[in-house]
């Protein structure tokens, strides 16, 4: 293996410098990028909603796809970035030629865990009450943990896990997701402080460091943090340790990717003033976290807090669903939660929606559950399961065909909580937009009209070898129309913003290739690890890795681009003046509706086209386009 990683290297270290020499003659690297002119960007008002026209890219035109990688490829610079005045910002250069994981503090240590995940437990509560309705009256009724569930608990074990409550030790003992609730209404609590560390003799601050518990399952990434607050640690770097639970079908490439502002925070500048001084962002990892029933503890190192925007975790491997958020607290916006002028964080906005502990009490917890639309598939169950409750008899229901009917739907409710790459039932998508986004559960479900499959790296056929049917593919010059349909089911404000991954700033790529297939003997000029490219769950398969986990590169899920650092832009949003603000759901609970037009006129990156999200509740409201 260490001749197959040196050989891995070498050839990433030539393609990186072919490449780059393509593009050097527009770049000005690894220094900040030029930005746009505000007044170069149109936003004007449209039926139901707004349209932004960006300003005209400042790379030559040109197609990534007939002409790879594309004008607005920079060439890799190995060292850190620079920002405007061109003071170095720290722990930015997140790899080099020499395969090593330079922003990983330390080794990296494994634990063995329970694979449970609330897939299969509630599944098994789901079971439990199909059968006692089934079976009737005096059927059902074997009580302990190795038998049957009883009927009463069962519906409680779901309603526990949905609600992220403590769950019983007798079924459901000792799962790492306890804690995570299925329903999104706990954003206040999810807040935590970088505690900064001292020197032992100095009494100096030399940094800080805040540990993250994150579970990874089916389609889903869901954490215990979705903010940490850095203001202890403004002018010293930090760490971020995470605690990677890797359940049953979470096998992934535990892949952070953080933004940096290029300016330092000030205390009274506002969130849309702030993100114009948008910086550099990049991967900080790719390390393939390949056996399930295991905790993966990392230390990542970060920049000065002054800088620090936000960190997304990608799940190449199921995206775009596979993602979650930790956002900076401290973020000012201009308005509340009701778009009223105001002064307020970040952590304020969560607490004026869901209250300042939404799970002080169960009136606090009703509360907060409340805000969230019945549209939800978690929603739907948790309404189901307390009317079902209510018709529990002993161990049997007093009304098997009245309860019927909402045990089907239960089950139907279930099945759509899988996945977000479907719209839930009584949402149906817009045929003549690109993409039909529903904001709801704090969440976004997103439906195409057609998915297509597209080549992606050519590795086999899912795009970038995941399972990816969100793709762009008619965008590959300017100008490109990209229309979005945004339907609010919440009982509050969403809002959206578009951000572009360096397609009009640049991008630059460290060719740190991670799949197997792309590892060729030098010898042969053969692979040399072939696999089955003719399935389409080929990127859920384990893939052979190196001794060492914790320098060399490892064989992940094989992205076409792993390592890279992009110079982004927002498209679409309050910064670049689009108040595109999405009203809660209607009182009859249709929900709201927003046009969005926006005219591409840039070329897109081969990383990723289009980034959505909701900057009021981040965490797992996210939707990419690739």
């Amino acid at each position: 293996m260490r001749t197959i990683t040196s050989s891995l290297a070498r050839t990433s270290a030539a393609l990186a410098i072919g490449l780059g020499l393509a593009a050097g003659a527009y770049a000005q690297h690894p220094q900040s990028q030029p930005k746009p002119a505000l007044d170069t960007i149109l936003v004007a008002p449209i039926p139901g909603g707004w349209r932004i026209e960006t300003a005209e890219g400042m790379f030559p035109p040109g197609s990534n796809v007939n002409d790879p990688p594309g004008t607005n490829f920079l060439p890799t610079v190995y060292e850190n970035y620079r920002l405007p005045d061109g003071t170095e910002l720290p722990n930015t250069l997140p790899s080099t030629p020499d395969g090593r994981y330079n922003l990983h503090d330390g080794p990296v240590t494994v634990k063995t865990i329970r694979r449970e995940s609330p897939i299969e437990d509630l599944l098994a509560q789901i079971v439990a009450i199909e059968r006692v309705a089934q079976s009737g009256p005096g059927q059902g009724h074997n009580h302990g943990p190795g038998g049957a569930i009883p009927l009463k608990r069962a519906i409680d074990n779901a309603l526990d896990i949905i609600e992220g409550n403590p769950l019983s030790p007798a079924y459901l003992k000792n799962r790492a997701y306890q804690g995570m609730p299925l329903l999104h209404y706990n954003g206040p609590l999810k807040n935590k402080v970088v505690q900064p560390i001292f020197d032992p003799v100095t009494h100096q601050k030399i940094g800080g460091n805040v540990d993250v518990n994150m579970v990874y399952y089916g389609e889903f990434i869901e954490s215990d943090t979705s903010m940490i607050d850095p203001s202890q640690v403004l002018d010293v770097p930090f760490t971020i340790t995470y605690h990677v639970n890797i359940l049953q079908n979470g096998i992934e490439d535990f892949s952070p990717f953080i933004m940096y502002f290029d300016s330092p925070a000030e205390a009274d500048e506002f969130l849309p003033i702030r993100a114009r001084s948008a910086g550099v962002a990049m991967d900080q990892s790719f390390f393939p976290m390949l056996k399930e029933g295991t905790r993966y503890t990392v230390k990542i190192k970060q920049a000065p807090g002054s800088h620090w925007s936000l960190v997304y975790h990608w799940g190449w491997r199921i995206h775009p669903p596979r993602v979650q958020v930790i956002e900076n607290a401290t973020k000012i916006f201009p308005i509340n939660s009701q778009l009223q002028p105001a002064r307020i964080t970040l952590l304020q906005m969560e607490q004026e929606v869901f209250g300042v502990n939404p799970r002080l009490n169960q009136a606090a917890k009703e509360a907060a559950i409340a805000k969230i639309g019945d549209l939800a598939p978690p929603k739907r169950m948790w309404n189901i399961l307390r009317a079902l409750k209510g018709q529990v008899q002993g161990n049997h229901f007093s009304n098997p065909a009245a309860v019927a009917p909402m045990i089907a739907e239960l089950r139907e409710s279930y099945l759509q909580w899988l996945t977000r790459r479907k719209l839930p039932s009584g949402v149906t998508a817009d045929p003549d937009s690109q993409v039909t986004l529903l904001y709801v559960n704090n969440t976004i479900y997103g439906e195409m009209p057609e998915k297509v499959i597209g080549q992606g790296s050519g590795l086999g056929p899912e795009i970038d070898k995941s399972a990816n049917s969100f793709s762009l593919h008619d965008w590959e010059t300017r100008p490109f129309e990209y229309k979005a349909t945004l339907l609010n089911g919440d009982h509050y404000y969403h809002a959206y913003v578009n951000v572009d991954f360096g397609g009009w700033r640049g991008w630059e790529n460290q060719f740190q290739f991670t799949d197997p297939t792309t590892v060729i003997d030098e010898d042969t000029g053969e692979p040399i690890f072939p696999i089955d490219r003719g399935g389409t769950d080929e990127h859920l398969e384990a893939s052979p890795r190196n001794p060492d986990i914790n320098a060399d590169p490892q064989l992940g899920s094989g992205c076409f681009f792993t390592f890279g650092r992009v110079h982004f832009w927002v498209n679409a949003g309050p910064p670049v003046g689009s108040p595109t603000f999405v009203p809660p759901v209607q009182a009859d609970g249709t929900p709201s509706r927003m046009n969005i037009e926006v005219q591409m006129n840039f070329e897109p990156t081969m990383r990723l086209k289009v980034y959505q999200f909701d900057p009021f509740h981040h965490d797992v409201a996210v939707f990419s386009l690739h």
